[in-house]
């Protein structure tokens, strides 16, 4: 899961971080890129849904392929489309959605089915490394072929180059995949989803934290591409950016792997939650170089500290469950519901607000609000009592709930 994670994430890298470039430079238009994310948002907890109520029979190994390959087609439809793509933006938001959607569902299902609270730092750490490894290599790389791409062959020819290498990267990928366990899921009960915190009355807080996060991240993350590639100017200097701080991240993620104790992950959420914070009024509020100095090297620290010192945390909640291995499809589209909400909420408000205000500076103002979002996600896993011990952990049950 490591490795065909790994596959994913470079594809991303290498064309998902440049897409929001590619579509500004065609219309210089915030709005598109905004449909396209809400539209993506809007169908990756409809294909949850699809895939406990309709699809079931569907193992969690074929989940993950399918959407591999459908996150690939995505970038060969735009490579087809050209200059056209903003103008397809409906098209490619519905697919793409559709697509994350089965990668996350058989994801999700393979990392709880195939960890333990025994072995989740190092799981998620694992994770983390990998990616920051390939975050320090793949972004320059890719702004390079975009940059020589375009003194060759015109604006977007770099562009067509690295959405061909994100498809290839991609199909070898869902070969990889061949290898992952055909995890099988109960069918799905609205009515479970609908009462897990009256089951487990821990998950009201997780419910909490994915709405706030569903609510901030992946609206700042769209608008944070734009404001750096303004500052920057061009595609070289972000992935020179997006790679320096990968590379300051690989050591703290290995650190973290190597020595994370469950009894030490809230502390270590608290301080990079922090740092993230600071970071978020650097960049909006001062659009210089230094501000992105300091704006990447708060991440590149505070990043790694929060989100692997909390990925186990969800889980260890449904663990607690009288009946963790029925249920836990359950919670991950519960989860994944609320991440949903909160994305599509957030993006159809910027919608709203984008066409009366200026949208530079309404993209300054969702960086900052946003930047809260880290504290209150700690808040919320931080009211979650800890586990006390890890063998119970592994127990995977608490006394049944009325």
């Amino acid at each position: 899961m490591v490795a065909v994670h790994g596959a994913y994430t470079a594809a991303n890298l290498l064309a998902g971080a440049f897409l929001s470039i590619f579509l500004w430079r065609a219309s210089h238009d915030l709005t598109p890129i905004a449909l396209y994310s809400g539209l993506s948002a809007f169908m990756i907890p409809a294909a949850f849904l699809a895939n406990g109520l309709l699809w079931r029979g569907i193992g969690a190994g074929a989940s993950i392929r399918i959407g591999l390959f459908g996150c690939g087609l995505s970038y060969l439809v735009i490579l087809i489309l050209g200059n056209d793509a903003p103008h397809w933006v409906v098209l490619l938001g519905l697919l793409r959605g559709v697509a994350e959607g089965f990668y996350w569902s058989g994801f999700h299902l393979v990392t709880y089915d195939t960890t333990s609270d025994r072995d989740r730092d190092r799981y998620f750490g694992a994770q983390a490394t990998a990616s920051l490894f390939l975050t320090a290599a793949l972004p320059p790389a890719a702004g390079a072929i975009i940059v020589a791409g375009t003194r060759v062959g015109g604006t977007y020819r770099g562009y067509q180059l690295v959405f061909a290498l994100a498809a290839v990267v991609l199909m070898a990928a869902m070969v990889l995949a061949g290898r992952l366990p055909s995890a099988a899921r109960g069918r799905l009960s609205l009515h479970r989803v609908a009462t897990l915190a009256r089951r487990n009355p821990d998950w009201r807080w997780v419910t909490r934290a994915r709405l706030a996060d569903g609510f901030t991240g992946s609206l700042a993350g769209l608008v944070l591409t734009i404001l750096m590639f303004l500052v920057l100017k061009n595609e070289q200097q972000v992935g020179n950016f997006n790679g320096l701080m990968g590379l300051l991240g690989v050591g703290i993620s290995l650190g973290l792997a190597a020595f994370m104790k469950p009894k030490h992950r809230i502390a270590c959420a608290l301080v990079g939650g922090a740092l993230l914070v600071l970071s978020t009024f650097l960049l909006p509020l001062y659009l210089t170089a230094w501000a992105i100095v300091g704006f990447g090297l708060l991440r590149a620290i505070g990043g790694p500290l929060h989100g692997n010192a909390l990925a186990p945390v969800a889980l260890q909640v449904i663990d607690r469950d009288p009946a963790p291995k029925l249920m836990r499809y359950d919670y991950i589209v519960h989860q994944e519901l609320c991440l949903g909400i909160g994305r599509v909420v957030s993006i159809g408000c910027f919608l709203l607000l984008a066409a009366p205000m200026n949208q530079m500076l309404l993209a300054r103002i969702v960086v900052v609000v946003a930047g809260a979002a880290p504290i209150l996600i700690w808040a919320a896993f931080a009211r979650i009592p800890g586990v006390a011990s890890v063998a119970q952990a592994d127990n995977r049950a608490l006394p049944a709930v009325a």
